[in-house]
């Protein structure tokens, strides 16, 4: 699949100091470009009323928001579930 970020999400990553979790980030990156299907990708779940909006689960409380049409998957924005819900979709 073909990844495409938005500056958003750059944006939210260069806030993050701990290195576990941009370890876990980078992780499920790899994860998401190497797959054939959206079936494959670990904690993907759709969010109801919307078409193409997910997100991914990322240590419990974290979330890295996308859009998903046909092979590309753009990379919106990132956040703590606190906050996440508020700006996206």
């Amino acid at each position: 699949m073909e990844l495409i970020a938005k500056g958003k999400f750059y944006r939210d990553l260069s806030e993050i100091k701990n290195k576990y979790l941009t370890k876990a980030i980078y992780k499920t990156l790899k994860q998401i470009q190497y797959t054939k299907d959206i079936s494959q990708i670990q904690q993907l779940r759709k969010l109801k009323k919307y078409k193409v909006y997910y997100r991914i689960k990322i240590q419990e409380d974290y979330r890295i928001g996308i859009i998903i049409r046909g092979n590309k998957i753009w990379l919106t924005c990132f956040g703590h579930r606190n906050n996440f819900y508020k700006k996206f979709p």
